[in-house]
């Protein structure tokens, strides 16, 4: 089964659930991603389809479901799953939690847990400082631990976030730490045009290797994305990306798709 026979098959499902609900909101968005490499003989052409299905259960609570397909021409296809919540606790504090599991593959996790908490402050709520953490267990021997203080500004037809990323992978305990900086401009029901931009370091033990060695490599990853509404309930996306790997590898990356509010 290809990636579009899965999208339209998750379609067709989300579409009869969402017959019988009448008192709730609901979005789903459907994307598509393609990715070029290079040096391309070596890694050659990474695609990917996505559907995630939100249901605002009341004011204060949002779960979402998602399911991913992913095809990469020298590792083969993979599948993965995500249950994600917002939960809003009170008019200073809410949180986003979220649960992945991957099938067989030396790109995707096993398993992988995120939390993270929001805090708004200022008279406005406007700004609100943040503090997350990611658990990841790997096909192999490998885990990371992850945390992630930042910070998020939300301005008249703008938003700017920051985040710094420390992580530490097992085995070996090796170090690394990674930056986020995010800008969106826009308008909910109108468009929203996003800029990211990240630079760090990727470590980790090689075991594969006789004697493992620690590897570390310099990567920078930058996006464009632009959200259209065509109609109130009704949005298209496209984007592009560029993900560089010191010593390994450039990625560019082209992407499109929809969402629609019902």
């Amino acid at each position: 089964m290809n990636a579009l026979s899965v999208i339209l098959t998750l379609l067709l499902l989300l579409d009869l659930l969402l017959d019988t609900a009448l008192a709730y909101d609901y979005r789903i968005e459907v994307g598509a991603n393609y990715e070029y490499l290079s040096p391309h003989r070596t890694y050659g052409d990474w695609r990917s389809g996505s559907v995630r299905f939100y249901h605002k259960c009341s004011s204060d609570f949002t779960y979402f479901l998602e399911g991913s397909f992913f095809s990469r021409e020298k590792e083969g296809e993979a599948g993965l799953a995500v249950i994600g919540l917002y939960k809003d606790w009170s008019p200073w504090l809410y949180t986003y939690s979220s649960l992945s599991a991957g099938t067989t593959s030396s790109y995707l996790p096993k398993v992988r847990l995120d939390h993270e908490f929001y805090f708004k402050v200022g008279s406005e709520k406007n700004i609100v400082p943040s503090a997350g953490v990611t658990y990841i267990k790997y096909h192999d021997v490998h885990k990371d631990y992850i945390i992630y203080p930042g910070i998020t500004y939300y301005g008249k037809g703008f938003v700017i976030t920051y985040k710094y990323f420390l992580n530490k992978s097992q085995p070996g305990s090796v170090r690394s730490s990674s930056n986020l900086i995010s800008l969106g401009i826009g308008q909910e029901g109108k468009s929203w045009t996003y800029l990211d931009v990240s630079y760090g370091k990727q470590a980790y033990l090689a075991t594969y290797l006789t004697s493992p060695q620690e590897v570390r490599q310099n990567s920078f990853y930058t996006s464009l994305k632009h959200i259209l509404w065509i109609r109130k309930d009704l949005a298209v996306s496209f984007g592009v990306s560029y993900f560089k790997l010191e010593n390994g590898y450039k990625k560019y990356g082209f992407q499109a798709g929809f969402l629609k509010d019902f």
